[in-house]
């Protein structure tokens, strides 16, 4: 993916994300994937996401669900809650400061 695509599809997840029709979690993993492909990868308002990507990796999302147990699932949801519930305002702030950067 070129720069031009991937500062698109970031500003897409972060639009995703500040609206909740992308869990937030995804939304820091996919945002992460696609710094490679930018110039502007060392911005502090990826600080958060890498950080919330960083602290949350060992999480269960997507086609890995499949796999784990009913009671596994359930402790880590409410992990992953309460983890999204703290960090909440920060990953929403550093989605809009991303959506202004990217959209220049």
């Amino acid at each position: 993916m070129e720069s031009g695509e991937a500062r698109a599809r970031i500003v897409s997840v972060a639009e995703a994300m500040i609206q909740g029709d992308m869990q937030l979690i995804q939304g820091c993993r996919t945002i992460c994937g696609l710094l490679s492909d930018t110039s502007e990868s060392e911005r502090e308002a990826f600080l958060a996401i890498r950080g919330i990507e960083s602290e949350t990796d060992h999480f269960p999302l997507g086609e890995v669900r499949k796999e784990c147990s009913p009671d596994y699932l359930k402790r880590m949801n409410a992990e992953m809650e309460r983890h999204i519930e703290a960090a909440r305002r920060d990953i929403l702030d550093a989605c809009r400061e991303l959506i202004k950067i990217f959209r220049r």
